[in-house]
Formats: structure tokens, sequence, C-alpha cells
């Protein structure tokens, strides 16, 4: 063979050889089961090739401990905020970036890996460390930087009260894009502790919800108010002023659009003012035994309203409804017992006997009085009215017809004699420091009774009302013998009544002033003052 052949066949033959040679130390120097990473790997500056997995694992642990001082700036035309990974929540993804170190390099199969090979031992394969995101950590770390140069947006609400409900505008806040902001941090690092710069500006930040939104809304309740709503319960029926209900109002938005909310508690407030309900509804009435007095029961009774009555109103009013029909409830006379028996109703708190002779036809209507006040409770806050409890005094309830004075005249009447028991309920009540709001002394004075603080009756026009004005139960206890009455008023004391002075215009008749001064168990006092007004040339009997 010439030598120039042998010399061709050489120079084609080296490239050859030399591949097989790079080939057979690239498969010789593939991992061997002890290293799991290959040559020259750089992971953020650091060299990680041919490391097992535990010391890769320590490398990033290393790494991951000296990023949170990485310093990152966010600039913007008017103010630099300074801060640092670890303070933003930045941290590196120990497994994605291990996972990616031992990665490298080793899926390299083709005809051109062994080439690739013989490159990376004398070039490094440089990987950056993977990054991780606190976002909730970046948002708080970012507005506590911003500080008061952020300015959040005001949603736009309601402003409710009895005049109407008007809808208060939004305004539009200024604040740095944090969403944009953390989209400009890397997903990974080449080198750990090199700072980072961020330029971002603020940005307008519109409420949520629109003004016109809220405007229709605010419309809406006052359209749903705008006029009496009527409510039926069981066989009654009363209209509630819906205006009162409009301070009620809210905004609420919980869901995924705004909507009127109203609030069942204000609405039960203005439908119990609106009902006024009984105070006594079961007619408990008591007992008295040996000094111990114990409740009655009465009867089971229909009362307004059933607990879901507030929800019901609500649903009425917001579906634009001017009329509802609620639940109304049975109170039982056991309810009422037990109701009672917290009322403090323990003792004595004003008593008074007045005297009289006996057997005569008015000595019945005193004691047939007696016997229907007997027992009679006055829950706190109730005014007792004797004409509206008794009534008119007829044959069919008990009465006879006795002496009376009528017009300042003396006459025949039914009932005639129960203005004793009513002088004697109301000195009762003057001891016993209670309202008074309504009575009338007789228009000619008569002897057994004290001057000027006595009461009369007369159906319907004159009453004696008795208001029980502490927090207790007040029960009415008449008793009686055959020449006297006596009138005892149990609860627990509130106050005392003394009677401080007296005067007329003349003596014995005329003009009467009686004044009452009131003790109070806080120690604070008051005065109050009754009139009387006696003939002075009054007709014979």
């Amino acid at each position: 063979m010439s030598k120039w052949r042998i010399w061709l066949l050489a120079a084609l033959a080296a490239p050859l050889v030399g591949f097989g040679l790079i080939t057979l130390a690239w498969v010789i120097d593939r991992p061997d089961g002890t290293s799991e990473t290959v040559r020259n790997v750089v992971l953020a500056g650091r060299d990680v090739g041919q490391m097992n997995r535990a010391e890769l694992a320590k490398v990033v642990a290393d790494l991951d401990e000296t990023l949170p001082t990485t310093p990152i700036r966010i600039v913007t035309k008017s103010f630099t905020l300074e801060t640092t990974a670890g303070a933003l929540g930045i941290k590196i993804d120990r497994d994605a970036t291990v996972a990616a170190a031992i990665e490298t390099g080793r899926g390299d199969h083709g005809p051109a890996a062994p080439a690739r090979w013989f490159k990376s031992l004398f070039t490094q394969r440089a990987i950056p460390v993977s990054l991780d995101v606190d976002r909730a950590k970046a948002d708080a770390t970012i507005i506590a930087l911003e500080g008061d140069r952020r300015t959040v947006p005001v949603e736009p609400t309601l402003s409710a009260s009895k005049d109407g409900v008007k809808a208060v505008p939004g305004s539009t806040g200024r604040a740095l894009d944090i969403v944009a902001i953390l989209d400009q941090l890397p997903s990974g690092l080449d080198v750990v502790g090199r700072g980072i710069e961020i330029r971002s500006e603020p940005v307008a930040t519109p409420p949520k919800l629109a003004d016109a939104t809220i405007e229709a809304l605010a419309s809406q309740a006052n359209d749903a108010t705008g006029s009496p709503l009527a409510v039926t319960f069981g066989e009654s029926k009363l209209d509630i002023d819906a205006t009162e209900l409009r301070s009620g109002f809210s905004l609420d938005t919980t869901g995924a659009e705004p909507k009127l909310a109203l609030d069942e508690k204000r609405v039960a407030e203005v439908l119990n003012a609106a009902i006024k309900p009984p105070a006594n509804p079961t007619g408990v009435t008591f007992d008295i035994v040996n000094g111990v007095p114990t409740p009655k029961a009465g009867a089971d009774a229909v009362v307004c309203c059933g607990p879901k009555a507030p929800a019901q109103i609500v649903g009425a009013l917001l579906g634009g409804k001017k009329q509802v029909s609620v639940d109304s409830r049975t109170m039982t006379a056991a309810e009422g017992v037990e109701w009672a028996s917290g009322l403090g109703v323990k003792e004595v708190i004003g008593e008074f006997t007045t005297k009289h002779p006996c057997c005569a036809p008015r000595v019945s209507n005193i004691h047939r009085i007696s016997d229907m006040t007997r027992g009679v409770l006055i829950a706190p806050g109730e005014t007792f009215s004797a004409n509206g409890f008794v009534g008119k005094r007829t044959k069919e309830k008990g009465f006879v017809s006795a002496p009376v004075i009528e017009n300042g005249k003396f006459s025949e009447d039914y009932g005639g004699g129960v203005s004793q028991w009513a002088t004697t309920t109301f000195n009762a009540a003057f001891f016993a420091g209670l309202d008074i709001p309504d009575h009338k002394a007789h228009s000619i004075y008569i002897s057994r009774y004290p001057f000027g603080r006595e009461a009369t009756l007369a159906y319907p026009s004159v009453d004696l009302k008795i208001h029980n004005n502490t927090p207790y139960g007040v029960v009415i206890w008449p008793t009686y013998t055959g020449t006297s009455i006596t009138v005892q008023l149990w609860s627990t004391r509130f106050a005392t009544g003394e009677q401080t002075g007296v005067k007329s215009s003349q003596s014995g008749c005329g003009s009467v002033t009686v004044t009452r001064k009131r003790t109070f168990v806080d120690g604070k006092t008051d005065t109050d003052t009754f009139k009387a007004s006696y003939d002075c040339d009054p007709p014979e009997h």
C-alpha cells in the first residue's frame, strides 16, 4: 500500500478513534451509584458535581440558610423600599433544587452526549436554586413598608336612619401593585446573596363595588319602607311604621353580589313597641298564705310573636311586600307562673286601713271589689286601672245599690262604697312610694278619710291608676272585717313615701295640696303633690 493511502486512512480514522476513546471515557465516567450528580455541576456558585443526595441536600440547606439576608429593593420614581428575601417569605424550594441538580446531565443519551461530556471537562454545568414565595407574607411586608404612601380604596356603603337610607360613595385608593411586584421576583437564583432590584410604580385601586349598585339598594330600602307594613298574627292585625325599621338596614357583601340586609333585632324592637304586648298575658295572680306569696296560674295565652316573626318581616320587606303574616306563639300558664316567680314579690311595701260602720249595703260593695282585686299582679312598668280591671259596677258582677256622691250630690247607684277601697288602696300606694298618675278626691270631705289624701271612683270618668315604677312585681292584697278594710301592697322595697305637708285654702274645705316625699333605696329622694277640692257648703245627706 502506498504511503499516501496509509496517511489518508490514518487521517480518516483518527477522528473516529478519538470519538471512540471519548465515548469509552464517557461510559466509564457515568455515575457509579455512589454519586448522583454528574461532573462539574455548579449550583448557585457551589460545585455539587459527583455528590450523593445527602451531600447535595446539605449544600442546598446551607444556601437556604443564607438566602433570607439577600437584600431586595423595590424602586419607584418617588421612593424606594428596602427589605430582604426572608421578610418577603422567599425560600429555596429544596426538593425541586435537589431534583434539578441530580437531573442535570443525566438525561443526555443522544449521539452527541459523549462530545458534550468531553466539553464539560473544561466548562461548568451551572444551574440556579429554585425559589418558593409565601405570597401572603410578601403582601403583608410590602403593605407595611409602603405605610402612609399607600391609600386603600373605600367601598361605597349605606347610611341608614329613620329619615331614609342613603348611599355613601366610595373612593379610589393608590398603592403598589403587589401582584406585579411578586411576578417580577425570579423563579431561581444563580447566586445566593446578590441583591435583587424590582421596579414598580403605584397604581390606582378602585373599589370593588360600584356607587350605582349601592344607590340602587338604597332606593330599594326606601321604597320598601315608604308606607306602613301590615302585620297579621292570629286574628290580630296592626300597621307598623316601616320608617322605624330603616335604621336596621345594612349592606351584605358576603355573596357574589351585594344585597340589602335588615337587622332582625331592630325588627323585633319595632315589632314589640308597636304591639305593646300585655305585661301579664296569662293572667297570673297571687295567693298569700301565712305571709308567703305564691303565684297562681292563669290560662294559656296566644301572644305575638313567634321566634320566626322578625325573619318573616325581613323576608317580606326585602321581597317588596307591604303585608306579612307572622307566627304567633302560645305562652303557657306554667310559663306565666315561672315569670311571676322571679318578680321579687316577698314583703309588704305599703299598707293602709280605713274603718266604716257595719252592715250597710255599701259594705257589701267594699267586700266585693276587694274580692275581685285580691291577688292582682301589677307587672314592672305596668299601670293598674281600677275602672279598667273591674269595669262598670253592676248587679251581674255582684254589686248592690248604695249611696254615692255624683256631681256634688248624694244619690244611689250600684257599687256605692267602692271609693273606700279606692281611698285605702291609694294610701297604700302613697306610702309604698309608687307612682299614682290618676286619681280624684271626693268633692265632699268625708271625715273617715285622711284630709286631702283620698280617692273616689265613678265609671268610666273617674279612675284610680297606680303605676308600678319598680323593677319588681306589685301585688294588691285587700282584706276586710265587718267594720274595716285593709289593703297591703306586696313586692320588694324600692321606695318609701311620707306626707311632708298639707295646705288648704280654707279650714276643712276648699283647695287642698298634699306633699309627699319619696326616699328610694339608693338614697335618692323626690317630692310630688296631690290635689283635692272640697265643697265648703256640701248638701245634706
